[in-house]
């Protein structure tokens, strides 16, 4: 009618699956057309047929959401790299080069080591084995399985920043042979403040930040380690428009049992440290050599 606004309907599910009729002869996109039928005649010959086709698009729409959420997690963890440092500077040893190229490891993609000298290259492929050692081990899995009920697809960060405030609450224990936490911390900072210029940018802005916030003692107190999960909560907020649970970090931690995952931590902490000697000592070992698999 004249006057009035016709609003076109979206399609149905039904037609979705469905197409119009058209003549053999009519078969060209002007002719079908002008000359097709209003009633839809069903793609599939039966209704098993329907049921088997929607159920591939379900399973389809389950990937694409497991795919998103897979790249969800990506981003976080390339936002918020203030984790895993301190585990990462302890097994590096103490070469200078090593350390630099273990420090800027997460900024450092795919063969962009090659520009690297060999002496730092080194170190950024000793930080992907320790990536790769760590997130392949049956204790850092069941970790982020028990954290999983609360913190979903952000286990993994959970239990990154769960291990590293073990090992600074219990440096002394964990590696007895690097004196106080504070002073340790104190020597990899001015030994890397040496070597920023060579840095990434991004690497510089976090050395930047792991300075001035005290991120490698920090993490050694409930309360600090509190403040950096509503710090990352409000910063994946704001950076990636998503809700974050990271604050329910100690609560799903208790809930587990704080005792047991601690336990599990050290009996994990004492392999992974001896065998981050052995690929340091030999780095083209069939134990390193398992770090090409993780290649970024």
């Amino acid at each position: 009618m004249e006057g009035k606004l016709r609003i076109k309907k979206p399609p149905t599910w039904e037609a979705f699956f469905c197409e119009r009729e058209t003549r053999f002869e009519l078969a060209t996109p002007t002719l079908a057309r002008l000359c097709s039928t209003t009633e839809l005649f069903s793609l599939f010959h039966s209704s098993a047929s329907a049921v088997k086709w929607t159920a591939k698009i379900r399973n389809s729409c389950a990937w694409a959401k497991h795919s998103l959420e897979n790249f969800f997690i990506c981003v976080v963890m390339d936002e918020i790299c203030a984790m895993n440092y301190l585990a990462h500077l302890v097994l590096g040893g103490s070469d200078s080069d090593v350390r630099l190229g273990n420090f800027i490891g997460d900024s450092v993609k795919g063969n962009k080591l090659n520009d690297y000298p060999e002496s730092v290259a080194a170190g950024i492929r000793f930080h992907r084995w320790v990536d790769h050692f760590a997130d392949g081990h049956p204790t850092a899995s069941h970790a982020r399985a028990a954290l999983r009920h609360r913190l979903g697809r952000l286990a993994p960060v959970g239990v990154d920043l769960l291990y590293d405030h073990f090992l600074a609450k219990h440096f002394s224990f964990c590696c007895p042979d690097l004196g106080e936490l504070e002073s340790y911390a104190k020597l990899v900072l001015e030994d890397l403040a040496t070597r920023k210029m060579e840095m990434p940018l991004r690497s510089q802005r976090f050395f930047e930040g792991m300075r001035q916030y005290n991120w490698l003692t920090g993490y050694a107190t409930e309360l600090e380690m509190q403040e950096v999960c509503l710090a990352m909560d409000q910063r994946i907020a704001k950076r990636l428009g998503v809700p974050s649970n990271l604050g329910e970090l100690f609560i799903a931690a208790e809930e587990f049992g704080w005792s047991k995952l601690e336990d599990e931590f050290f009996l994990f902490w004492q392999e992974f440290r001896h065998k981050a000697v052995l690929a340091l000592d030999h780095p083209h070992s069939s134990l390193s050599l398992n770090a090409s698999a993780a290649e970024k």
